[in-house]
């Protein structure tokens, strides 16, 4: 669900007539700190990042949230980065590009709304001459139904079972048996099952 939507805001941000023309870079959030993610933005700007989803289940549906990050770049200073100066496109214009393009739009699963924005205060940035803004975009209600769901999921092609004949192995030990990979330090399986179904590799 968030995976397919998240693809779905990046394909409509990216094939905006505007977005195109004017904006460099259309992409996930990079996970980079400090002087590399600094270095990043500097080389990618201007551009939007779409920060991977949350949801909440609100009635009978879900909610779901998306941030996108605007990011410029103008050597002349954070006034220049914020308004643009005829040259380099400045962040109120890049928000206005990423409204045009998800506000109130019906992209993936839902209709999106931009409920609120905010300016990243960061003196690494003001240094730098780099200007970003966060965006939060939510989403209309997903009805929550079996069809949805299942879509999300691979096919089911292979089944695994760790068996407990007594029982008496307990839920703590059950817990290793499931991690990935599997815990048997402490206790073993009294019997273990694998089916191989149509479809996957041998």
């Amino acid at each position: 669900m968030l995976g397919r939507n998240e693809n779905a805001l990046l394909q409509a941000a990216r094939e905006h007539r505007d977005i195109k023309r004017l904006v460099r870079t259309v992409d996930t959030l990079p996970k980079l700190i400090g002087e590399a993610l600094l270095k990043k933005y500097a080389a990618d700007a201007p551009a939007l990042y779409l920060v991977p989803g949350r949801f909440e289940v609100r009635d009978t549906g879900l909610v779901l949230t998306f941030t996108v990050a605007a990011v410029v770049r103008n050597v002349a200073g954070q006034a220049q980065a914020r308004k643009g100066d005829g040259v380099d496109i400045g962040i109120d214009q890049l928000m206005l590009l990423a409204t045009r393009a998800l506000h109130e739009h019906r992209i993936g699963d839902a209709t999106w709304f931009m409920r609120r924005g905010e300016m990243v205060d960061d003196e690494i940035f003001d240094a730098a001459g780099i200007t970003a803004l966060e965006m939060l975009f939510e989403s209309s209600l997903i009805e929550m139904d079996a069809d949805w769901a299942l879509e999300d999921l691979d096919d089911f092609k292979t089944f695994h079972g760790d068996i407990d004949i007594a029982g008496g192995a307990g839920c703590a030990e059950h817990g290793k048996w499931l991690a990935d990979p599997a815990d048997f330090s402490s206790s073993n399986p009294d019997a273990q099952l694998d089916v191989q179904l149509p479809g996957a590799s041998t």
